[in-house]
């Protein structure tokens, strides 16, 4: 049986809002900090970020709002995992 596999989402803190980020994430190592950077971050669609923007702390931004240079290095990540799945299944 197959897990349904989390949604990730790119946000980004509303501007002039400190949004603090989740003791999970401080304690698990995915995030280092106390505050949503003003740059963003990539992460799990929890009910904790679904009440951020419900509240209007934050927004969720699509992936085509990235610069290029951002865009640029996420393609050749996602070209790296393809290329290393197909080198493990032959």
């Amino acid at each position: 049986m197959m897990g349904i596999q989390p949604e990730i989402v790119f946000i980004k803190p509303q501007r002039a809002r400190k949004v603090p980020i989740p003791q999970y994430m401080r304690d698990t190592k995915e995030y280092f900090g106390n505050y949503l950077p003003e740059d963003g971050l990539q992460v799990q669609k929890t009910l904790f970020w679904i009440k951020r923007k419900q509240d209007d702390d934050i927004e969720e931004v699509s992936e085509s709002d990235d610069s290029p240079i951002e865009q640029e290095t996420a393609d050749t990540a996602r070209n790296k995992l393809k290329k290393a799945k197909q080198e493990t299944q032959e």
